[in-house]
């Protein structure tokens, strides 16, 4: 995955400085959730935290902390109401973290846990005299001794609350803190076809919030450069690749074969503890598949489970581009919607 570590680090290896803006708490109507993520260096941005006023407010503060060569982080309120010109009324907390050559220790070890894909976190000491940023894995004893506190980053780990928190100081810590936790992305997909459908659909993917895996046994169809959170698989046997994807991930299925399709998806439903089986096509070749899926002994609840044809209903037009905007849009539905991992559904006594 393109991370934010990774983009952050990128900056600092190139000799640049930047500033790390992340929304530290978020109180009534705000744009975005605690956690939210933007660099800012001299003359680039990566990331949001809601745009409008209250991003161009954060741009300019980073920037003016830039000039004055400031290295330690700082806590800034901003009403979004009058002062800032937003109509959401809610309050945001951002914390500004400078960042340069001096901070590649604890960057190296947010690299080191990002490419686990595995959630981890940060400490970041917000009213030291000096930047004091502690990494942390899933288990974060070994960096914080409050039960509370400990208790809170667990939870942040487990995905049951916002990204980040704000840590009021106490006597094992004599500072403000942000609680600050990256977790893998919750949408595992696994994408079959490297079509014209395909490709637009890869190319939307690249851009949300997801860990794709796109595979197809014609090399020369990929594209040469893919988005970082894409995994190209070329492979004569893609079959395999569905006994290797993880539990609970999304499986779409638009290759260039019929046949293909029907193999693809025979595996898919005898794994049985996926998120979703999508399948392009009609509505005749769903009827189609279903009797052949019967004829081999699938029951009725497997048969079920297969999505076909994949896609938002409501949106005209066969173009792939539109087609693909229709399949990304019922993907981003599946969001915390997870199927617990069952054995396969296939009816063996028929």
């Amino acid at each position: 995955m393109n991370t934010w570590v990774e983009q952050l680090a990128r900056l600092i290896e190139a000799g640049e400085r930047a500033v790390l803006v992340t929304v530290a708490a978020a109180r009534g109507s705000t744009p975005r959730a605690a956690g939210a993520r933007m660099i800012v260096s001299a003359t680039t941005c990566h990331g949001t935290i809601g745009g409008g006023q209250l991003e161009l407010r954060a741009i300019a503060v980073a920037r003016q902390l830039l000039a004055d060569g400031a290295r330690s982080p700082s806590l800034v309120r901003f009403p979004l109401g009058a002062s800032v010109g937003q109509c959401c009324g809610g309050v945001m907390q951002l914390a500004f973290e400078p960042v340069g050559a001096g901070q590649c220790d604890w960057l190296a070890a947010a690299r080191a846990y990002a490419a686990t894909a595995r959630p981890w976190g940060r400490i970041v000491d917000l009213t030291g005299d000096r930047p004091a940023v502690r990494v942390f894995g899933e288990h974060p004893e070994a960096e914080l001794a409050d039960a509370r506190e400990l208790e809170r980053a667990r939870s942040l780990l487990a995905g049951r609350a916002d990204d980040a928190a704000l840590l009021a100081s106490t006597p094992a810590r004599g500072a403000d803190a942000l609680l600050d936790v990256s977790l893998p992305p919750e949408l595992q997909v696994v994408l079959f076809g490297a079509g014209h459908v395909g490709r637009a659909l890869a190319e939307l993917f690249g851009r949300l919030p997801m860990q794709v895996r796109w595979v197809d046994p014609r090399e020369e169809e990929f594209p040469a450069v893919v988005a970082p959170n894409i995994e190209v698989r070329c492979t004569d046997v893609p079959e395999a690749e569905v006994r290797a994807a993880p539990a609970d991930a999304v499986f779409l299925v638009l290759t260039h074969s019929h046949a293909l399709d029907f193999d693809l998806v025979r595996a898919i439903l005898d794994r049985g503890d996926f998120r979703c089986c999508g399948l392009i096509g009609s509505q005749s070749k769903r009827t189609s598949f279903e009797q052949r899926l019967r004829a081999r002994g699938y029951g009725e609840q497997a048969i079920a489970r297969l999505n076909c044809p994949i896609g938002t209903p409501g949106l005209g037009g066969k173009e792939p581009e539109v087609i693909a905007v229709a399949i990304a849009a019922e993907v981003l539905q599946l969001r915390g919607a997870s199927f617990a991992a069952r054995p396969a559904l296939r009816d063996c006594a028929a």
